[in-house]
């Protein structure tokens, strides 16, 4: 009877016992679950917390009747099985949970009821801690404690008198406590390195290369895994950073694309960081001088590597001079350049070096000079005269006019003859008054005038039989006629034969008086003078001609046919 007394005692007691630890367990883990939620970053706070809370009490486990709690072995078996339930719990919560609630689960009270039984644990969670409210609790015994750490959790039991079951369950508890804390531990170990920086990092809009957690200093140009992940490319990098854009490496520019930041590697026209465009060859080097774009030339500035944005005559990378327009391309055909047509070439794009008959680019024909500048006025092509309108520039046919005092007549296809003898002498001596200036510094007037008086407006027999309109003598390339002369002496006029110069042409007459001055010391005052009048007296004092009226009469010559107009011409 006593036994079954004791029996019906022991089932009662251990009945509420386990009810109220039961109870307590599930408050103490939803506790922890919110707790968690709110505060997964304030560990050692609640372990601190949970510290206090369990020092300053009495380390009581409260329940909600007054009833004395009794200890027998059964109830040890449930109250280590409790706490191995919180710790279980816990844990399968998050692994950080571990580190801040299942150590507060650890707290373990004794209750004494008789010298024969002891019993253990008395669980909380998280900051929740189950103490005394009230006098009638139950005595708890010094033998608490509490082990408290942010990566272990150790759960201590006082011991027990009864059977070997409670010292399983608390050996279970503090394997799976171990097994957390370690848990715990390599995850903190594994987001320590991961904080490490490496590789390519996105950082402020740009990418960023990281050795162990530093980035190399200075700028240099280096072979790194690919930004996109996949492979190596050369990247250009200063401190580490990424450059795209232009910039300047060893004295040069290079653009880097800004979206894979790799050096462009075709030819492109590109804008850079600042706002400004750049042609890039397929080297990714920014180019400059002249640069073919979409069948087009264009010219970039060498100093500042930008389009050319006015009209300019340059010089070309390799030394050849081109003209540009205001769009930075390179021209072809007539241009204007100061007051003056060019004409370039549209297959070499260079300004025309030889004289030539050439068609426009809008389809109109133009006479171009050896200059490369378009002509106007008298021009001879070919054996021919031509006239060129001074305003259109363009090849006069079917008309009569005068041209600096010489009266003249255009055909269909434009070839100029003279309306009267004397026209026709001008016309054929025109141009070679002006180049004989050119050449040689004689004035066109006075060497007009000078043809005219010696060879009778071109119808003597040296002018008409060798064309030699100055009566010079000697021979022309080997060439000479004998013809009679007459001198003029102290005893008057007298005749002689003499050699004479026999010149293919009135032209290649003219010219050659033009040297004969030149050649000749005593004429060299007069070279390169712009009035004629001065000319004319220097030519009778240096003893060009034996006639004392010999200056006066060039005078007249050239004030009656307006010869002035062709010094004019001259550009004198």
């Amino acid at each position: 009877m006593e036994s079954k007394k004791h029996y019906k005692l022991y089932k009662s007691g251990k009945q509420w016992k386990t009810l109220v630890i039961t109870a307590a367990v599930a408050v103490a883990g939803v506790v922890s679950l919110n707790n968690v939620t709110a505060n997964a970053d304030v560990t050692s706070s609640a372990v601190a917390t949970v510290a206090v809370a369990q020092t300053s009490s009495a380390s009581s486990v409260v329940l909600e009747s007054s009833t004395s709690a009794v200890a027998t072995s059964s109830t040890s078996e449930a109250s280590a099985a409790a706490s191995s339930a919180v710790v279980s719990s816990s844990a399968s919560s998050s692994v950080t949970s571990a580190t801040s609630s299942v150590v507060d689960a650890a707290s373990a009270s004794t209750v004494a009821s008789s010298a024969d039984t002891a019993a253990t644990s008395a669980t909380s969670s998280s900051e929740v801690s189950v103490t005394s409210a009230s006098s009638e609790a139950s005595t708890v015994s010094d033998s608490s404690s509490v082990a408290t750490s942010t990566t272990s959790l150790t759960s201590q039991s006082t011991e027990s008198a009864t059977s070997d079951s409670t010292d399983s369950s608390a050996t279970s508890t503090q394997d799976s406590s171990v097994t957390s804390a370690e848990v715990v531990t390599r995850e903190v170990a594994a987001v320590a390195t991961s904080s490490t920086k490496n590789g390519w990092v996105s950082e402020n809009g740009t990418y960023t290369y990281y050795t162990n957690g530093k980035v190399a200093s200075g700028e240099n140009y280096s072979y790194l895994p690919s930004i996109s992940g996949t492979g190596y490319n050369w990247y250009l990098v200063k401190d580490g950073v990424a450059l795209s854009g232009v910039q300047k490496w060893y004295g040069k520019y290079y653009y880097f694309d800004p979206v894979t930041y790799l050096k462009l590697d075709h030819q492109d026209y590109v804008k850079s960081q600042w706002g400004l465009w750049y042609m890039v060859g397929s080297d990714g080097i920014v180019q400059s001088g002249v640069q073919k774009w979409y069948g087009k030339y264009y010219y970039f500035d060498p100093v500042t590597y930008l389009k050319l944005d006015h009209q300019d005559y340059v010089k070309s990378q390799w030394g050849l001079w081109y003209m540009v327009g205001s769009d930075g391309i390179v021209q072809s055909g007539v241009q204007k350049w100061y007051g003056k047509y060019y004409y370039f070439d549209p297959v070499t794009y260079l300004k025309l070096d030889h004289q030539d008959y050439v068609k426009s680019q809008w389809g109109d024909w133009y006479m171009v000079g050896s200059d490369g500048i378009v002509q106007s006025g008298l021009v001879q092509w070919y054996g021919h005269y031509y006239y060129f309108n001074p305003v259109t520039y363009l090849k006069a046919t079917n008309t009569t006019f005068s041209y600096n005092g010489i009266s003249l007549t255009a055909d269909n296809t434009g070839i100029i003859t003279g309306t009267t003898t004397s026209s026709q002498l001008l016309l054929k001596i025109y141009q070679a008054t002006l180049d004989g200036w050119k050449e040689y510094g004689v004035l066109p007037s006075v060497t007009a005038a000078q043809a005219i008086l010696e060879s009778g407006w071109g119808q003597s027999a040296l002018a008409t039989e060798a064309n030699n309109l100055f009566g010079i003598k000697g021979s022309y390339n080997g060439q000479y006629v004998i013809m009679s002369t007459a001198e003029y002496g102290s005893g008057g006029y007298y005749y002689v034969n003499a050699e004479f110069r026999k010149y293919p042409s009135f032209y290649e007459s003219v010219v050659d008086h033009g040297y004969f001055l030149y050649s000749n010391s005593r004429y060299s005052n007069l070279l390169h003078q712009t009035s004629y009048a001065t000319v004319t007296s220097l030519l009778q004092s240096d003893g060009y001609a034996t006639s004392p009226t010999y200056a006066s009469s060039l005078n007249n010559v050239i004030t009656t046919y307006g010869l002035q107009s062709w010094d004019t011409a001259a550009g004198v």
